[in-house]
C-alpha cells in the first residue's frame, strides 16, 4: 500500500520539475508569435483573375521555377539559365525572377511551377531561340528575314514599332480552328510563316523570334495572355521590359504602347525565356472574368476586324 501511494507523489514532482523547466525558456509558440521580417517589398495580390486569394494560413511566396523539357516535368531553378547569347543593353531591363515581381499591366507576377498552360511554351521557346539566320523561318519567308535585316540598324524604338507593324503586315489574322483545326495551339515561327497567318498569339511569337534577332534580349521580352475588359475577349501581346516601363507590341494596332497606356488589359499569364508568371491584381483594381479556370482561356478571340466591330458597339 506504501508503494501505491508513493507513485502519484513522484508523478506530482516530475510535473512541477518539467512545469519549472518551462518557465525557464521561452516556449516555441511564444517565439514563433514574433512579426517576421517581410519578405518581399511587392504587396501581395488579392486575387488571381476571378480567384480569390484568401486563405486561413499565412500567405508564403512560391518558389521560383523554371520550365524543364516536357518529358522531365518542371523542376526548381538554382540560377537563371540565359538562352540566348544577347547582351541586355543599357535601358533594357532583364525581367526580374523573384518568386514576386510586379507583373506588367501594373499586375503582381507569381512565378509558377508545375502550371499546366506552361507546357505549350517550351518547346514554342525553343523553336523561337532556333529561328536563326538561314533556319527554316528564313525559307518559309525571305519577307521575314529582311525584316529582321532593316530592323537590326534601328534605334530600339524604331525597332520595336518597325517589327511591330511589319509582323502585322506579314501574316493575315486566322484562328487557330480555321488554320489547324483545334481551339488553341500555340505554333512555332516556321508555321505562322508557312501558313501565313496566325491569331494573336502568334503574331507576339513572330515578333519575338524577330525582335531577339534584330538584338533585344530574350530575357528583357514576355508574350502575355489577358483578357481586354472593354472588348470582352481574351487576347496576346508581346511586352518587352525597359527602365522607363513595358512597351507593348499588339497585333490590334500598328503603335507600340506603354503598358500603362491600356489600362484595360487585365493579364492572366505570362511567359519569359524558359519561366512562367500568373498575374495577380492589386487591391482595387480589375481582375479578369474566368470563371472556368486557365483551362478556358484561348487567347486569339480577338482580331483586328473583331476589335474595329466592338469599338463600334461601344
Amino acid at each position: 500500500m506504501k508503494i501505491q501511494k508513493a507513485a502519484p507523489t513522484g508523478i506530482k514532482v516530475l510535473l512541477l520539475a518539467v512545469g519549472l523547466a518551462g518557465f525557464a525558456t521561452p516556449s516555441s509558440a511564444s517565439a514563433n508569435s514574433a512579426p517576421e521580417p517581410a519578405l518581399q517589398k511587392v504587396v501581395a495580390p488579392v486575387s488571381l483573375g476571378g480567384v480569390s486569394l484568401a486563405r486561413p494560413q499565412p500567405w508564403q511566396p512560391a518558389v521560383a521555377y523554371r520550365i524543364a523539357d516536357i518529358s522531365a516535368g518542371y523542376a526548381p531553378a538554382a540560377e537563371v539559365e540565359a538562352l540566348s547569347a544577347a547582351k541586355v543593353e543599357p535601358g533594357i531591363d532583364p525581367i526580374h525572377t523573384a518568386a514576386i515581381i510586379p507583373g506588367v499591366f501594373g499586375s503582381v507576377a507569381l512565378s509558377m511551377r508545375n502550371f499546366p498552360v506552361a507546357a505549350r511554351w517550351a518547346p514554342v521557346y525553343k523553336a523561337i531561340v532556333d529561328c536563326t539566320a538561314g533556319s527554316p523561318c528564313d525559307h518559309e519567308s525571305p519577307a521575314f528575314s529582311e525584316i529582321i535585316d532593316i530592323a537590326a540598324g534601328k534605334g530600339f524604338r524604331d525597332k520595336l514599332s518597325f517589327v511591330n507593324s511589319s509582323i502585322n503586315r506579314l501574316i493575315a489574322y486566322r484562328k487557330d480552328s480555321v488554320v489547324y483545326g483545334k481551339l488553341d495551339y500555340w505554333a512555332k515561327p516556321s508555321e505562322i510563316l508557312e501558313h501565313r497567318a496566325g491569331d494573336c498569339e502568334d503574331f507576339a511569337i513572330l515578333k519575338m523570334a524577330a525582335l531577339l534577332r534584330a538584338g533585344i534580349p530574350a530575357q528583357s521580352m514576355s508574350l502575355v495572355v489577358l483578357q481586354d475588359r472593354r472588348r470582352k475577349f481574351f487576347h496576346a501581346v508581346l511586352s518587352v521590359s525597359t527602365a522607363s516601363g513595358a512597351f507593348i507590341l499588339d497585333s490590334l494596332g500598328n503603335a507600340v504602347l506603354r503598358d500603362s497606356d491600356l489600362p484595360d488589359y487585365v493579364p492572366l499569364y505570362s511567359f519569359s525565356t524558359d519561366r512562367a508568371w500568373i498575374h495577380g491584381s492589386k487591391s482595387g483594381a480589375q481582375i479578369a472574368d474566368i470563371a472556368g479556370g486557365f483551362a478556358t482561356v484561348a487567347p486569339g478571340e480577338g482580331s483586328p476586324e473583331s476589335s474595329a466591330a466592338s469599338d463600334l458597339r461601344q
